[in-house]
């Protein structure tokens, strides 16, 4: 390919990954923090409003970990969402990443057949690309809630899928 085609090829991997997605949070949005866990509570400066407001009450030491001369601790109180709120919020997270993994791979394994069955060596290159690059974000998105023997099975499946590609589309 000419440094031309090169650049083309770049550009549509990197647009088309993009373009999914963005496409997917437009469709299932990534859950906002703050619709679980208020932030007014971090406003709040005492136990009493701060328990009304269903918070945790807790303090934070700057407390060194070693003995210093001359050192004086200052301890902070605050009001922080109580444990409940951040469950909400990682339940709903593992939800969003889990669709955000099926659509990158579903859309991705298309994109590189696409890639392999196009003829121009720009787009080509480019789609196929861009689908190994969905591929990679959805893992990436799904990888932490994902059990050792899925992440085993997918990365078979990738190297599989790469393997294939090598043989049928480099010369």
């Amino acid at each position: 390919m000419k440094k031309k085609e090169i650049i083309i090829a770049i550009t549509i991997a990197i647009i088309f990954a993009l373009f999914v997605g963005y496409g997917i949070e437009v469709f299932d949005p990534s859950p906002d923090h703050d619709d679980f866990c208020p932030e007014k509570l971090y406003d709040i400066d005492n136990e009493e409003k701060c328990l009304t407001a269903s918070g945790t009450w807790g303090t934070n030491s700057n407390k060194p970990r070693v003995p210093v001369k001359e050192y004086e601790a200052i301890e902070e109180e605050f009001c922080s969402p109580a444990k409940e709120c951040y469950d909400e919020f990682d339940t709903a997270r593992t939800k969003h990443d889990k669709i955000v993994f099926i659509v990158s791979i579903i859309v991705g394994l298309m994109a590189i057949f696409t890639g392999v069955l196009l003829k121009k060596d720009a787009a080509s290159t480019g789609i196929l690309s861009g689908g190994v690059l969905l591929i990679i974000y959805g893992t990436i998105r799904y990888w932490q809630h994902a059990n050792d023997t899925l992440k085993f099975i997918l990365l078979g499946i990738v190297l599989a899928v790469l393997i294939w590609i090598a043989y049928k589309k480099l010369k």
